[in-house]
């Protein structure tokens, strides 16, 4: 965990933080700048957790895109071969600037996600790391106490998905972590409110188990 936090942790103290009169588009570009490095760290994990083949797209160039149930679908953290198509993914999604207003709409977004996926590839092992701002998650919620307790409530609904023939719009295994923009002290992989099932310190070591699980085989 802690080789972890420090990589998460050098990436936020090298990404310069939007200032307190940012537009939103600057918020937007920073965010999915740092989506972009985090995604690069869970493919070196699950790499040296023995997945060689596991790929994230350069920043150069789109995400890599899938044809899924309904239509193309980008992904952020991908292992794929010619004989079976999709065999695991990783989404990688942050809300880190009023989570309160976005946070339903990301959470549509993921079960859509999760769908066209297993849609198409019903076996692949499919998950999804968000990370949320620190200060703003623990905002309050007038259902669920915090922003991050909603989190939790969300995700928890759409998470643990354990054989193929389970409802295509559920992932395998999620993740949450916290940062605060510009604070590489801030990051918290395993926040006391988010359960041990879906917290982010061994999101890649789920994400490995389970794979291993469905695929015994593969090699």
């Amino acid at each position: 965990m802690t080789a972890l936090r420090d990589k998460i942790a050098n990436v936020v103290a090298t990404i310069a933080p939007p200032g307190p009169s940012a537009s939103g588009g600057e918020k937007k570009n920073y965010t999915e700048a740092l989506s972009h490095r985090l995604s690069k760290i869970l493919m070196e994990e699950l790499q040296g957790l023995g997945l060689s083949g596991v790929i994230a797209p350069d920043g150069d160039r789109r995400d890599k895109q899938f044809m899924g149930g309904y239509g193309p679908k980008g992904v952020d953290v991908f292992l794929s071969d010619e004989k079976h198509g999709l065999l695991l993914t990783s989404g990688v999604k942050g809300l880190l600037f009023d989570p309160r207003k976005n946070l339903k709409n990301r959470y549509r977004d993921m079960v859509m996600e999760a769908l066209e996926l297993h849609k198409r590839f019903p076996y692949a092992v499919c998950g999804h790391l968000l990370f949320i701002g620190k200060s703003e998650g623990y905002k309050a919620s007038k259902k669920f106490g915090t922003v991050l307790g909603e989190a939790v409530a969300l995700l928890s609904n759409i998470s643990g998905r354990a054989r193929p023939d389970e409802a295509p719009e559920l992932y395998e295994t999620m993740g949450i972590i916290l940062i605060e923009p510009g604070q590489p002290d801030s990051v918290d992989l395993a926040p006391s409110a988010v359960p041990p099932e879906l917290r982010g310190e061994r999101y890649c070591e789920r994400l490995f188990m389970q794979f291993h699980q469905r695929n015994p085989f593969y090699e």
